[in-house]
């Protein structure tokens, strides 16, 4: 089973850009800043969208969208927790939770969304809101925004939590890495400093059974200043 996480940075307007993505094959996909109105011409077998931006008429949002017959069935989900999607994944033989994540830390901190203005803010208070659908067989992934690299402080609260839950972050274990550092970045900004901000935690089922995970080039990611990660269990 092939999963893939992508920031696809303002929806899959382009051709080109849909063609990356089934390049891909996933069967599994998050994708962060996707519209809604994209998803039919990925055409899943299952899909669900949350945006928090209500005024625009097109909005970008979070996207979790499966294929090959796997099916997504909705978990209950506080709305004030923005971007979090709880969600059972079901089909051929296998049945897991996923968390769907599209993370605005520096928004929060400002006091810009709902949840606890500072450090302690939503995605603390989403893990742990959480954690009783985090039991294992398990997975969480998306883009949180801060890394080895950017918030490191924040990321290493997060990792704390996760491990607290026996959640792992499988590029770091794949790569046999120590959390707080990385030798792929999944992000480049406009000025040209690049960070890795986008993460895959799995549960000891995956944990035992990822076969690889790969970070796609930033330099091949078409239409995106986010490159996709690719785990394979």
């Amino acid at each position: 089973m092939r999963f893939l996480s992508w920031n696809c940075n303002n929806g899959m307007n382009k051709k080109e850009q849909v063609e990356y993505f089934q390049s891909f094959n996933c069967d599994v996909a998050v994708l962060p800043e996707l519209k809604e109105h994209n998803i039919e011409v990925l055409q899943p077998s299952s899909s669900i969208w949350v945006t928090n931006n209500h005024s625009h008429s097109k909005p970008k949002g979070l996207g979790i969208l499966c294929f090959n017959g796997l099916q997504i069935e909705e978990l209950p989900r506080d709305e004030d927790m923005e971007i979090y999607i709880p969600v059972k994944i079901k089909g051929n033989g296998i049945e897991f939770n996923l968390l769907a994540i599209w993370n605005f830390y520096w928004a929060c901190k400002q006091g810009r969304f709902k949840g606890v203005k500072g450090d302690n803010c939503v995605e603390w208070s989403a893990l742990n809101h959480y954690k009783p659908l985090l039991e294992d067989p398990s997975i969480c992934m998306g883009d949180f925004n801060f890394g080895p690299t950017f918030s490191r402080e924040a990321f290493v609260h997060m990792n704390d939590v996760f491990e607290g839950m026996g959640m792992k972050g499988l590029y770091h274990q794949f790569n046999r890495l120590p959390w707080t550092e990385t030798k792929h970045y999944t992000y480049k900004s406009p000025m040209q400093i690049s960070h890795h901000l986008d993460h895959i935690f799995g549960s000891e089922f995956f944990q035992k059974r990822m076969k690889s995970f790969s970070v796609g080039r930033l330099e091949d990611a078409v239409l995106s200043d986010h490159a996709p990660l690719i785990l394979d269990v």
